[in-house]
């Protein structure tokens, strides 16, 4: 009988070639050179936060408030660039960090379902960004960071997409490259067999939840700096992107298959989706029902049915 996960690998790539043939053909304007470049800026923020939850469910976790991270990080350091510059930026990356560390502290140390320690945390981080930001949107004026991230080099090609590639290249080698990468592979694979040969899960897991708080933290001011703000609520939409990104690209819910390399084609798959349905005007109440089915798929595909009882440690 044929393995239907044997498709994995290749499924994430099919579905986004396919995507991109099929919306061609229904719609000119789809191949068009504004449409890529706004690809491109949709894909970027996205693209970032993701490889933080990678990372998460590498080692078979969850986490559920990476979208409130983005928000009050990115809140955090406009509201503190009028008190001290640009370090206020630096001071949002640390609150990302900070976030992370609080989520895998309790799941770590205290040994709390990482599914509801983050949806605990998901709802104390919105309240701290709606208490931080007054409860309205904060104008971004950094002229250094806009320079940085804002506006487009080469010509045509938006920064913002430079700093996602510059992001993913960095998870990719950590993931492949480094002991910390191969840890995070072998805890995914079996916790148990893991600390068993002397490395310390507890410190793993503390390490994986403050680098995916510091990059969400990040994804977050990238996204202010986008959209020109820092609102409450600006991160919930990528609460359940990232998640099915990493997933429809390939890495399982139960940990240690997958990567950042194959986030990449979840996010693509995402975004060409939602960037083609919307040129072809399909109502949104369908949208959301056409991208819920996909993930069903997704998941139907990547998870081993003998680790189903695995799923989100």
């Amino acid at each position: 009988m044929y393995d239907i996960h044997k498709l994995g690998k290749l499924t994430p790539f099919l579905a986004a070639l396919a995507l991109i043939v099929f919306f061609s053909l229904m719609q000119p304007a789809f191949l068009t050179w504004p449409n890529l470049w706004n690809i491109i800026r949709q894909s970027s923020v996205l693209l970032v936060a993701s490889m933080g939850v990678t990372f998460v469910i590498l080692i078979g976790s969850i986490d559920l408030s990476v979208g409130a991270v983005m928000t009050l990080a990115a809140v955090c350091a406009i509201s503190l660039v009028p008190v001290v510059g640009e370090a206020g930026i630096v001071a949002g990356l640390l609150v990302g960090a900070l976030c992370g560390a609080f989520n895998g502290f309790l799941n770590a140390v205290l040994k709390l379902p990482s599914f509801l320690v983050t949806l605990g945390a998901l709802f104390i981080f919105q309240s701290l960004a709606l208490i931080v930001s007054g409860g309205r949107p904060l104008p971004w004026t950094t002229p250094v960071s806009s320079a940085l991230a804002g506006g487009v080099v080469f010509g045509t090609f938006p920064k913002i997409g430079l700093w996602a590639i510059g992001i993913l290249v960095l998870c990719a080698f950590v993931a492949k490259y480094t002991r910390f990468g191969q840890y995070i592979y072998a805890m995914g694979d079996n916790e148990r067999t893991t600390r068993m040969s002397g490395i310390s899960t507890v410190k793993l897991k503390l390490m994986v939840f403050t680098v995916a708080g510091l990059i969400s933290g990040l994804a977050g001011i990238l996204l202010g700096i986008r959209t020109f703000s820092a609102a409450p609520g600006m991160g919930d939409p990528f609460l359940l992107d990232t998640i099915a990104a990493v997933v429809l690209g390939g890495t399982s819910l139960t940990g240690g298959v997958g990567g950042p390399l194959r986030t990449v084609l979840g996010v693509l798959v995402i975004v060409i989706l939602a960037n083609g349905m919307t040129l072809l005007q399909v109502d949104s109440f369908y949208q959301i029902g056409i991208r819920g089915a996909v993930v069903i798929l997704a998941v139907l595909v990547t998870t081993k049915r003998g680790r189903l009882d695995q799923i989100v440690k």
